[in-house]
């Protein structure tokens, strides 16, 4: 299924840049910086810079003490959104994002679950998975909640990629976790340094995730 999904927006020289790094660190040798991959589908987009995108992504996983690893960011219109909804969801319509985890692929798929502790970076190798932002719903929200689109987009990106780490607003309780730290990785994408705090990622079952308002 994951692959049927990747095979509508995959770039051939981030897939060949992906095999030929590998996900493992022998030895003394210094862990790989990690790699943000951005497509897109159905702009141009006006006012969204994926060169913005991919360094405030880079930022988070930073923030996330992160290396080695890949995040494929996909910036779309509502059309691609809804038939991704429909399809993986069975929801017809469009939403604002979409988390498709590759948590199992990474080997830390019996980590046990639990709250802000100390990330082992070994244990991440590869590539996470991937976000999907629908930038027409984005600048809807935008409009309404009155800031930039850029700003929506990070916060859709932040919560997605915490999905892909196994987070969930299931409950109230994940709800407030999760917005914490959603708003901790917008901070952070939006700062001139970094500060990494290994937020603990969470297991879970390799599904898509939607987030957000609707």
């Amino acid at each position: 299924m994951r692959r049927r999904y990747r095979s509508w927006y995959s770039d051939p020289v981030a897939e060949k840049r992906k095999e030929s790094s590998g996900t493992k660190r022998g030895g003394s040798r210094p862990a790989a910086p990690a790699v943000v991959s951005i497509t897109t589908q159905g702009g141009p987009f006006k006012g969204v810079s994926t060169a913005v995108v991919r360094r405030r992504a880079s930022k988070m996983l930073d923030h996330l003490a992160l290396q080695g690893v890949e995040l494929s960011v996909a910036l779309v219109n509502d059309e691609a959104i809804h038939e991704l909804n429909r399809t993986y969801r069975h929801k017809d319509k469009p939403t604002d994002v979409l988390a498709f985890p590759m948590i199992e692929q990474n080997g830390v798929a019996s980590r046990r679950r639990g709250r802000r502790g100390p990330l082992d970076p070994s244990a991440w190798g590869g590539l996470l998975g991937d976000v999907i932002v629908s930038v027409d719903t984005a600048a809807r929200q935008a409009a309404e909640r009155g800031r930039p689109l850029l700003d929506e987009i990070t916060m859709l990106l932040g919560h997605g990629l915490l999905h892909l780490l196994g987070y969930d607003h299931k409950t109230d309780a994940e709800e407030r976790e999760m917005t914490a730290l959603t708003q901790e990785l917008e901070a952070a994408a939006a700062s001139r340094g970094s500060s990494p705090t290994g937020i603990r990622p969470r297991t879970g079952v390799a599904r898509p995730n939607k987030t957000g308002a609707q």
